[in-house]
């Protein structure tokens, strides 16, 4: 039953469906279309030269590890 309440306040806060906050309660985090700012790509350079992995700085910013790596390989 706490389930259900946590998918709710999920959905209260966040603009997604019920099924997306069960999913991300499960670890799971629906794919986000957003565009990454170059701001946003400076910060993920800084953020790797400080020894974050890519799989850290994809979730700081909604995105995977792969798309990190090719957005901070583009721009250095």
């Amino acid at each position: 039953m706490k389930e259900n309440y946590y998918a709710l306040l999920i959905c209260i806060l966040k603009p997604v469906t019920v099924e997306q906050s069960f999913m991300m309660m499960d670890g799971v985090f629906p794919k986000q279309n957003r565009s990454i700012s170059k701001r946003d790509v400076k910060f993920m350079i800084i953020f790797k030269r400080q020894g974050m992995a890519y799989k850290e700085i994809g979730e700081l910013f909604g995105i995977s590890a792969g798309a990190v790596y090719n957005r901070i390989r583009r721009n250095i």
